[in-house]
């Protein structure tokens, strides 16, 4: 959690603590429940709500086994281990590239990497707009362009 979520990690209360001793097994109707026990310094603030929400999403997908310390694995390869490779193979084999030709095309044309990373950004609606910020939780003020309104 401090590498990935440093802001949420100052205000941690479990600095210290694994995983494994954050969340409580409830049965419920038969299935079991993960329920996190997170304790916070002081009351979060929406930015870190949302981090929060995130976090969760990131660690409820964790596969336990109850031995030694907790760690980070990459799930999109079979030794586990990340690399840029590993997750441009992955980005190859999504629905959204192999439906669409213009990643392709993107992908092979030659140019800076540093103008096809900005394309396929455009292409995916990741460019850090007023509008992509606001849902993402990042308060920008108004979402009105700032030069006509």
């Amino acid at each position: 959690m401090k590498e990935i979520f440093p802001w949420l990690y100052t205000i941690s209360q479990n600095k210290e603590s694994l995983l494994s001793d954050l969340v409580d097994w409830v049965e419920s109707r038969s299935t079991w429940c993960q329920y996190w026990n997170l304790r916070w310094h002081r009351e979060r603030f929406e930015r870190e709500n949302h981090l929060q929400q995130k976090m969760l999403a990131m660690i409820t997908k964790v596969l336990w086994n109850g031995e030694g310390q907790d760690k980070l694995v990459w799930v999109g390869v079979e030794n586990q281990v990340y690399t840029i490779k590993s997750r441009y193979s992955i980005l190859n084999n999504e629905e959204l590239l192999q439906n669409s030709g213009v990643f392709q095309l993107l992908w092979s044309l030659k140019i800076a990497p540093s103008a096809i990373v900005c394309g396929w950004r455009l292409l995916l609606d990741k460019i850090p707009t007023r509008i992509n910020l606001g849902t993402r939780g990042i308060h920008v003020g108004s979402m009105q362009c700032p030069s006509c309104q």
